[in-house]
């Protein structure tokens, strides 16, 4: 069975990358693993650093319309834009039977070997932002914002090499050539959004809750992580598989993500030691002098579209803009 990882990126988290790459070829090593660079070398650093893995410029595989998309996307969006190009263009050349995605913020801390058996039955699975209601209070994120972002998380997607899979790849591929941006008040949240209609759109769909896999910040109110004889559990039960470690600033150290404030390191002790060590493995692989660099197709600024541009036209005159966000 020809088994494949990919993941995308620009310069700035090739650090992370790499660090996400050395985990999962750790427990997982069946695969190649693929970094698709968004973004150009231009002779700032050399490739062959990141052997045995395999480094390719978004160039290199003729993705159509993509100066039009490296126009109007910031660098965030490009990257989210990219996925189901580099899938399509993965499944075409090399015919993997299995296709995983991982985002690069990503540790891998166990086998994949039950994603492996759901692929058996399934043509993709993905994986729920949490399966359990948040507290109710004020804190965040709140269900509305998981409403607003996505209801599944679109860092992690399994695929099988089927007629389904390349039917929902170019559907998503469709959608992002114009539609993978941030704009909250128009329901626009990225590659993930789109994410929400798959369950209903195609067949084959595993909605994958095992709690071991995509624990996040997003997920911490219904998932503990535990150590017990020098492996990870969650809730004492289901093996860590992967951490996602999103919105994680280094310039703020201790706080688990720009993106909740519902917990602190002190809820989740053994959370606060994988954190570190994560910190640790980026730095050894180049964070100071990856996170600096710049993206060769970096969108100066942001412009308005839809509801949020027509709003800006009609209060111009008071001198005030609203910003997409």
């Amino acid at each position: 069975m020809k088994k494949i990882v990919y993941t995308v990126c620009s310069a700035n988290h090739l650090a992370h990358c790499k660090t996400m790459a050395n985990s999962f070829v750790q427990y997982n090593p069946g695969y190649e693993l693929y970094i698709f660079l968004i973004d150009q070398v231009n002779s700032r650093f050399n490739l062959n650093s990141f052997s045995p893995y395999k480094v390719l410029e978004i160039s290199e595989i003729n993705v159509p319309d993509f100066d039009l998309m490296a126009a109007q996307y910031s660098v965030i969006e490009l990257n989210c834009a990219m996925k189901p190009f580099v899938a399509q263009w993965l499944f075409a050349q090399y015919q993997p039977d299995l296709l995983l995605y991982i985002d690069s913020d990503t540790l891998v801390f166990s086998s994949f070997e039950e994603v492996e058996k759901s692929l058996l039955e399934n043509d993709l699975v993905i994986t729920p932002h949490f399966t359990h209601p948040y507290p109710d209070n004020h804190l965040l994120p709140r269900e509305r914002d998981i409403l607003r972002s996505g209801l599944y998380n679109a860092g992690f997607i399994g695929m099988r090499n089927s007629a389904n899979t390349n039917h929902f790849l170019s559907w998503w591929a469709g959608h992002m050539k114009s539609e993978c941006y941030y704009n909250f008040a128009e329901g626009m949240g990225v590659d993930q959004i789109w994410i929400n209609l798959v369950p209903l759109l195609f067949k084959g769909v595993q909605i994958n809750s095992d709690p071991g896999l995509n624990v996040a910040y997003w997920n911490l109110h219904e998932r503990k992580i535990s150590i017990r004889d020098g492996s990870y559990w969650v809730n004492n039960e289901y093996p860590l598989v992967f951490l996602h470690i999103s919105g994680y600033q280094f310039n703020e150290p201790f706080n688990i993500s720009r993106h909740q404030n519902r917990y602190s390191f002190t809820d989740h002790l053994v959370l606060q030691d994988l954190f570190a060590l994560y910190i640790d493995k980026v730095k050894e692989n180049g964070y100071d002098f990856y996170s600096s660099l710049s993206c060769a197709y970096a969108t100066p600024k942001k412009k308005s579209r839809g509801i949020m541009k027509t709003l800006n036209q009609l209060i111009k005159p008071l001198g005030i803009k609203i910003s997409d966000l």
